[in-house]
Order: C-alpha cells, then sequence, then structure tokens
C-alpha cells in the first residue's frame, strides 16, 4: 500500500510539471537571459560586468533589465541623449556614471544600447535625426 501511496504521490507531481504560471516561468527565463547575455565588444563587456551587470542582470534597485524590451521600451524612447545624461548625473537608484567612473559618455552610450538590446538588433535611435 505504502508503494502504491508513493508511485501515485510521484505521478501527481510530475503530471504539474510544466503546467504552472507561464507568466512566473516566462520571468525566470528572461532573469536568465538577462544574466547570460554579454556585449560582443570585449571592452565594453569588461565595464558591463564591473560597473552594470549587478544591477541591470537582475532588476536590482528596479533597474531595466539586460535584453528585456518591455523595461527598456519607455528609457529607449527618451532618446540616447536622455540616457547618457541620466546616467552622468544618477537617476532614480542608479548612482552617477552607474559606478563607471573610468567610463567615457561614448562607453555609457554603447553599455546602454546593449542593455536595451539596440545593440543586438541593430534597431535605429530614435533621438538620431531622419532624413
Amino acid at each position: 500500500m505504502r508503494r502504491i501511496l508513493i508511485g501515485l504521490f510521484t505521478l501527481l507531481a510530475l503530471a504539474g510539471c510544466g503546467q504552472g504560471d507561464t507568466s512566473a516561468s516566462g520571468a525566470a527565463n528572461q532573469v536568465a537571459s538577462s544574466k547570460s547575455l554579454m556585449p560582443a565588444d570585449p571592452a565594453i563587456k569588461s565595464l558591463y560586468i564591473q560597473s552594470c551587470y549587478g544591477c541591470h542582470s537582475s532588476g536590482a534597485g528596479k533597474a531595466p533589465r539586460t535584453g528585456n524590451q518591455a523595461d527598456w521600451a519607455p528609457r529607449w524612447q527618451q532618446g540616447i541623449d536622455t540616457l547618457v545624461a541620466h546616467t552622468v548625473k544618477g537617476y532614480n537608484n542608479m548612482p552617477p556614471k552607474g559606478m563607471c567612473m573610468n567610463c567615457s559618455e561614448a562607453d555609457l552610450a554603447a553599455l546602454i544600447r546593449f542593455m536595451a538590446g539596440q545593440e543586438q538588433t541593430g534597431e535605429p535611435d530614435p533621438s538620431a535625426p531622419s532624413h
């Protein structure tokens, strides 16, 4: 009888696999992908790991997560110049320069483009003049 109960319990537990809250599963997958994304440029990758990864890979302190379009879309619409200015001065929970005191504004722009997913997608910068 005990073996039957253990067998039934095991079957019930296995039957529930994959039928959980898909939004929670999706969120877990997004965090996992945010943590695994790295810039292609080795210099930018080093800056990202040293200064950005801690918050932007997990969303700590409400930081927009790397590669998460939902987090970045409203920010990206502000334009790269505004995002760089926020980064230089510090904004909300982010300290000035995102703790990357040796980063130039060009470095910060490259980091922002990477985290916003613009480096990979090649989408146009909304603040760039249109022709």
